[in-house]
């Protein structure tokens, strides 16, 4: 019995410094690891930062193209509601839109005229 209770003591003691040499050598292993991998993972952090950079610079690129475009957009509207040429009807649907965009000025005056000319023209054929 006593060769039994020696093997198991044995044994646990194996096991435990097993155990705690597997432990030192993963935490070192851990260690190595880290070093190994430092010039990869600062690559990537560079790379990440200039990720940001970029979109950062692309959202600013994206808001002036938004701009530009909104400039434009009004600038036609102004045009269309100008243009003698194109039916009062129409005028008038371009300058609703244009007013929604936030147009605004001597165009906004000049379409209400529009409007008033257009409900003046509506009643005379209405009669």
């Amino acid at each position: 019995m006593e060769n039994i209770q020696e093997i198991i003591t044995n044994m646990a003691t194996i096991i435990t410094s097993g155990g705690v040499i597997l432990a030192f050598a993963l935490k070192i292993g851990k260690g190595i690891l880290n070093k190994s991998l430092q010039p990869f993972n600062e690559k990537i952090d560079k790379m990440d930062k200039l990720r940001v950079e970029q979109h950062n610079e692309t959202l600013t690129k994206i808001s002036k193209l938004k701009e530009e475009l909104d400039k434009n957009s009004l600038n036609t509207m102004k045009n269309t509601i100008c243009n003698e040429n194109i039916p009062l009807c129409e005028r008038i649907d371009i300058f609703k839109e244009y007013i929604d965009k936030g147009g605004n000025g001597a165009v906004k005056i000049y379409g209400h005229q529009l409007e008033e000319r257009y409900e003046k023209e509506l009643k005379k054929e209405g009669n």
